[in-house]
């Protein structure tokens, strides 16, 4: 990178529950922009998904952390971990730059997020507080892509990079759909993860569906690759 600062790629999410897809893009981005580590950032009460969680914020972080124990760069940050108040991104890297100068940080998100962020809050104050890594799949069109990261740093002064991912489809939604069907998803989550679920009996994958609340986890937690 050239300079004495760490390079950190933040992912953030619902990661309800965190699949596949979501290690293979931190990968991607951790290999092709060369960065010290991802940091994976689970969202206690995002905004644009109201009323749609299905597990507690406590369960999602401990299958991120089942999810990337045996990955070193990939680390758990829990600061939009609460679930009393929504969490918006231009305040997460507000208080990741105060923290954190020594740090450059590149924010991952998807190629469609482009085509959304001016409805974003804050948009000028983002683009100010990180580099953005838009992941951009198969079925994109690059140029219209490109087309758009010049309009947005024509109007916030947005540091945009493409980000190559492979084109997975797999979504929590359908992970959550399944395993309440009782369908197949070894090929979709790792498995530290999917077994964790079915002793849960989270997304109605087993017989104990008071067990998804978790309210026992807080006394559980563990600090296996955490940052904050």
């Amino acid at each position: 990178m050239g300079d004495t600062k760490r390079h950190i790629g933040i992912m953030g999410g619902t990661f309800d529950p965190v699949h596949n897809a979501h290690l293979v893009l931190a990968e991607q981005a951790y290999e092709q922009y060369a960065l010290d580590e991802i940091w994976m950032l689970p969202n206690g009460n995002p905004p644009h998904k109201r009323d749609t969680r299905q597990a507690d914020v406590e369960c999602r972080m401990e299958m991120l952390r089942l999810a990337i124990r045996d990955v070193p760069y990939l680390k758990l940050c829990d600061l939009e971990r609460s679930s009393s108040s929504y969490h918006y991104t231009y305040e997460t890297l507000q208080r990741l730059n105060r923290r954190y100068p020594d740090t450059v940080f590149y924010f991952i998100m998807g190629a469609d997020s482009l085509f959304e962020f001016d409805r974003w809050k804050e948009p000028g104050m983002i683009s100010r507080e990180c580099i953005l890594l838009a992941a951009v799949r198969d079925h994109h069109a690059r140029g219209q892509i490109q087309d758009r990261i010049r309009e947005l740093n024509e109007r916030y002064g947005a540091k945009i990079h493409i980000l190559d991912t492979p084109n997975m489809d797999i979504a929590s939604a359908d992970i959550r759909e399944r395993l309440a069907e009782g369908t197949a998803v070894s090929h979709l989550l790792p498995a530290a993860v999917e077994m964790y679920i079915r002793q849960k009996g989270l997304y109605g994958s087993g017989t104990d569906r008071t067990a998804a609340l978790c309210q026992s986890m807080e006394e559980k937690k563990r600090n296996l690759n955490e940052v904050g």
